[in-house]
């Protein structure tokens, strides 16, 4: 290959596999730490209460290191124009890595240090991914950096509440983070899904979306999404909730085959997109009952977002290093298992079995350690070693 980044390392080479292997080693990492802190009650010197750095780093650590390879990788392919890669990528990492070392810092500690890092963090992303799509003017990807634009956004107010300790704030901008994430997944969802099972089941079927549920999602989305933030009101926000649950369950009936619990490729995307379902059932039954959310958030995140990303890693992760997407490893069922039984212990044991709370979220905290731990030990090897065809990437 005659280009001037012949000597660039493997592992700079694409967006998934550097963010692939940073996500999974902070997925540990934060959650060992969130474990000794809230479980284990070790002195706490994070400068943010417990529950907003938790959903912080979840959020602007995990998860947009995960959303940052995909999208790097996801963009180059649709748009056949490289996004970064060698210095400018490490730059990039350097800066998400920055911005989680300042998360652990005290109080003491200047607060602007974070801010800026994970600010320029979101921004660098959103030029690296919007450069290309404007290069080839695929206008039909505004749906994915938009969101970005308003990841962006719930950023900046979060840090705004944060400067003013403002915790009703800090919560809701947290939120409305978890909702442009949710979107993000049903934007993407909607593209692959179809595709990876018509091609991964081992036989012919077609699968086609709505274009009225599309525009439903969507609508109901937006306005969800704006309500619950400025507007709460019980009743329309009930009736949001379970429309979107209506909608995305007729969705997703309409991708199932049968085949795809023999590949787990595709059922452990199918099973994260449940727990979005869920996440909204839940809200639902907490709005008209006058209850906390919390169920509902933990559907979403520890549920959907983290069963749906592991699964999104682990197949971009073998696919994109030139492996048979048909043939995954062996591991890959055991991981699965895990991030699930952890959601289960998150979402569902503190509903039935509240008075042993702390009990079901340790349990939950172990089984994600296990599942992006068994992630490391399948995939950390070929992240950082070239495709076996000897291509770039």
């Amino acid at each position: 290959m005659s280009r001037t980044l012949d000597n660039c390392p493997v592992v700079l080479q694409t967006g998934f596999r550097i963010f692939f292997l940073g996500a999974a080693i902070y997925a540990v990492v934060s959650m060992a730490f969130w474990k000794m802190f809230y479980v284990m009650g070790q002195n706490v010197f994070v400068s943010m209460p417990l529950t907003v750095w938790h959903g912080h780093e979840m959020l602007f650590g995990f998860t947009m290191a995960v959303v940052a390879g995909f999208l790097l990788t996801a963009v180059q392919n649709w748009t056949g124009l490289p996004t970064l890669n060698g210095t400018p990528l490490l730059l990039l990492f350097l800066i998400w890595c920055a911005a989680r070392i300042f998360a652990f810092m005290p109080s003491t500690f200047p607060l602007w240090a974070v801010v800026l890092c994970n600010l320029t963090f979101v921004i660098f992303l959103l030029f690296a991914v919007m450069r290309p799509i404007i290069a080839v003017k695929q206008w039909k990807q505004s749906a994915v950096f938009s969101k970005i634009i308003l990841i962006f956004i719930s950023g900046i107010a979060f840090y705004i509440g944060l400067a003013q300790s403002n915790l009703i704030v800090e919560r809701k901008a947290l939120k409305f983070f978890v909702y442009m994430i949710i979107s993000l997944i049903f934007t993407i969802g909607r593209r692959i899904m179809p595709f990876f099972i018509e091609r991964g089941v081992g036989y012919p079927v077609s699968l086609r979306n709505s274009r009225p549920l599309d525009i439903a999602s969507l609508i109901l989305l937006i306005i969800f999404s704006i309500l619950d933030i400025f507007w709460p009101q019980r009743h329309i926000i009930s009736f949001l909730c379970l429309s979107l649950a209506i909608v995305h369950m007729v969705r997703l009936y309409g991708w199932h085959t049968k085949g795809i619990w023999q590949k787990p490729l595709l059922w452990i995307l199918f099973i994260g997109y449940v727990f979005l379902i869920l996440g909204f059932l839940f809200k639902f039954l907490a709005t008209i009952a006058h209850k906390p959310d919390d169920a509902a958030i933990h559907a979403w995140t520890a549920g959907g977002i983290g069963i749906f990303t592991l699964g999104m890693m682990a197949r971009v992760s073998w696919g994109h290093t030139g492996r048979n997407i048909a043939e995954p490893p062996r591991m890959v069922t055991w991981m699965f298992v895990a991030i699930i039984v952890s959601a289960f212990f998150r979402v569902f044991f503190p509903i039935v079995l509240e008075p042993h709370y702390i009990l079901w979220i340790a349990v939950s905290q172990i089984f994600w350690m296990i599942a992006f731990g068994l992630y490391l030990v399948s995939y950390a090897p070929i992240l950082i070693t070239p495709r076996p065809d000897g291509k770039w990437g």
